[in-house]
């Protein structure tokens, strides 16, 4: 796959390649004809990759399995395996530093002794926590308020310590809420709404719903982790939508998107949530980075997969 810039990719290595963003991005590198491994706990739902190991990306012996059985030039890894359940970090940190820094430790050593040189990390606006009053850029202090913002901060100094020791360019690229087609397993606000506009699952908004995050569309997020790989970009990198709503906001638009009344529940604040999520895309444009989906079309599409997948509970 020759990029835009010249550079190609030979071969790649996606942890959590059988989840939701990872799903997407095989689909897409395969049919460029990049051949892909997956590393992952769950069997991928796609047949067309070239290698599954199924094992904990904490587990030595998973890495050891990879590299017996690759059989083809890797010269990327997208690291996209983690725990990203805020509430569960809270409530056991140790699983979520073990999977998300251990794990990513282990994905970088692997770069390191195999020669691996471009590394695309899932992080998260979430090691920002509330360290800024406004519009976050990717110079704001990290101060995460919770486990699992704590582990992708220190996932961030791991991937510029092996960046300045080793020469691995590791981009960290900083995700919003990522949503749209397959993400139906996933604990995140829109398919929760999804599941409880059909009566699947119960909904509640925490505090005043005044919160407010940004909302990106999968494909669009693919496309970035792959762009950042080819300009061979090291460091942080903030990319999302560029543009906030608030959960009530959402609450309305997927009301409107599904033509169904929805009426969550009220609940206290709960703790570590971050008040607001708003974030400047002034260096993510500048790379090349792009967000083609609107929201509202995004969810549109969202809504016609979840309905593909769900029919009898929809109908």
């Amino acid at each position: 796959m020759v990029l835009s810039d010249g550079e190609s990719i030979k071969g790649v290595i996606i942890t959590g390649g059988s989840g939701f963003i990872g799903s997407h991005m095989t689909t897409a590198l395969r049919s460029w004809g990049v051949p892909v491994a997956i590393v992952d706990r769950n069997s991928p739902p796609l047949v067309d990759v070239n290698l599954f190991v199924r094992g904990a990306i904490e587990d030595e012996s998973t890495w050891v399995r990879l590299n017996n059985e690759l059989d083809f030039k890797v010269d990327t890894l997208f690291h996209l395996a983690a725990r990203t359940s805020v509430l569960e970090s809270i409530k056991d940190p140790a699983d979520v530093f073990e999977s998300n820094l251990v794990g990513f430790h282990n994905a970088l050593e692997y770069c390191r002794r195999s020669g691996i040189d471009r590394v695309g990390f899932a992080s998260t606006n979430a090691a920002v926590g509330n360290g800024t009053d406004g519009i976050i850029t990717e110079e704001a202090p990290l101060l995460p308020l919770t486990p699992y913002g704590a582990t992708k901060a220190a996932g961030e100094m791991l991937a510029s310590a092996y960046g300045a020791s080793y020469g691995i360019d590791v981009a960290s690229v900083r995700l919003t809420n990522v949503y749209g087609p397959g993400m139906w397993r996933k604990d995140s606000i829109v398919p929760r709404l999804f599941r409880h506009a059909v009566g699947l699952s119960d909904f509640a908004i925490y505090g005043d719903g005044q919160q407010f995050r940004d909302f990106v569309y999968v494909k669009d997020v693919v496309d970035a982790f792959i762009t950042l790989a080819g300009v061979r970009f090291s460091g942080p990198v903030s990319f999302g939508s560029g543009s906030s709503v608030t959960v009530n906001e959402l609450v309305k638009l997927v009301g409107e998107t599904t033509g169904i009344a929805i009426k969550p529940r009220r609940v206290p604040p709960k703790a570590g949530e971050m008040a607001g999520v708003e974030i400047s895309l002034k260096l993510a444009s500048s790379i090349g980075l792009r967000n083609e989906v609107e929201l509202i079309d995004g969810l549109r599409m969202a809504w016609d997969n979840f309905q593909e997948e769900h029919g009898q509970a929809v109908g």
